[in-house]
């Protein structure tokens, strides 16, 4: 992907705090203007990806033991109910220790971006419900999840400025 053009607008903010006060059903109604093109979809994207970052990090950083992250992904799938099938435990697990700089599982489950959007999604609602945040502390969560998310943008665009060219002389 090219983030050169990727960037974390007004409305990508806007996007997520809905999304975190009202859940999923937000989503259904900002989906077309979130998607009208690459880059406003990449920049809510990341912005969502961030978002799960920075709750993982606050729920399981510096110390967690992977026991820790086995069952806090079979809670979060009990209290799913009928929704718990959405959320693959493998990819769910692998995401969290890599956001938590743990090493990867050897087999990080399919290899399917829905299945990772959906286990995403469940455990940063889930993460945010669990720390019953105040209006004053989910701004804070959202303004750390946008700091976060930009130099996260600004290392993926290094890394491609820094990768070599693939044409030929």
């Amino acid at each position: 992907m090219d983030y050169s053009a990727v960037e974390i607008r007004e409305k990508n903010i806007l996007a997520l705090r809905a999304f975190l006060l009202e859940g999923p059903v937000t989503w259904a109604s900002l989906q077309s203007e979130m998607q009208k093109d690459d880059e406003t979809a990449a920049g809510y994207m990341s912005l969502l990806y961030g978002a799960f970052n920075v709750a993982v990090r606050r729920k399981f950083a510096p110390a967690y033991t992977v026991g820790d992250i086995v069952r806090f992904v079979a809670e979060l799938r009990i209290k799913s109910g009928e929704e718990a099938g959405l959320i693959n435990p493998l990819v769910a697990e692998d995401m969290i220790r890599r956001a938590i700089g743990a090493p990867p599982l050897k087999d990080g489950g399919p290899d399917d971006v829905s299945l990772a959007l959906h286990a995403e999604v469940y455990v940063l609602l889930y993460l945010i419900t669990e720390a019953d945040l105040g209006r004053a502390e989910l701004e804070q969560f959202i303004d750390e999840a946008v700091a976060y998310t930009e130099e996260w943008l600004v290392a993926r665009r290094a890394e491609a400025s820094a990768a070599p060219s693939s044409g030929t002389v």
